[in-house]
């Protein structure tokens, strides 16, 4: 009988807890944003602004970087994406380079105050592009790191994350 009520106090007490997280609001994925079906960690110092189906918008008011990325068609080649960026007048230089094991690529953009960067790639068979808004030069790194952190926690929404 004293196990039956162990068993009891132990479900009651489950029970609690549960309902005690789900009060407070705690959720593992309180990190993570999602676009289409496809989830990424959000960066340190970035919210989410702005979101629908296939847009979002990450904004980080410390460095006052806004981050756009939208999930392209994927009936359209990222090289094409790419070469109509590239050719676009304020594009100042265009490279492919890779960040966590993906074809990247990257055309910039400079004004007398700032830059912007538009980053193409495939992922996971859909297309992105990230576009990095008013950053300063001595941000580069820090902007690097960011995009870099998005591309390799991209992943499909069921598949789930390894800690």
């Amino acid at each position: 009988m004293k196990k039956l009520y162990l068993v009891l106090i132990l479900l009651i007490l489950a029970l609690i807890l549960v309902n005690y997280y789900n009060e407070t609001g705690f959720d593992f994925n309180d990190n993570k944003a999602q676009i289409n079906e496809s989830e990424f960690n959000i960066p340190d110092n970035f919210v989410v602004e702005n979101q629908t189906g296939n847009y979002l918008e990450l904004y980080d008011s410390s460095k006052n970087i806004t981050i756009e990325m939208t999930h392209l068609n994927n009936n359209t080649s990222i090289e094409s994406y790419f070469q109509r960026a590239a050719n676009e007048t304020m594009t100042v230089n265009n490279e492919t380079t890779t960040m966590s094991n993906i074809d990247v690529y990257v055309t910039y953009r400079h004004t007398d105050f700032t830059n912007s960067t538009q980053a193409f790639f495939e992922k996971d068979g859909h297309n992105y592009r990230l576009w990095g808004l008013n950053y300063h030069n001595d941000d580069m790194d820090y902007f690097s790191q960011v995009f870099n952190e998005i591309i390799s926690s991209l992943r499909p929404v069921d598949q789930g994350y390894i800690a």
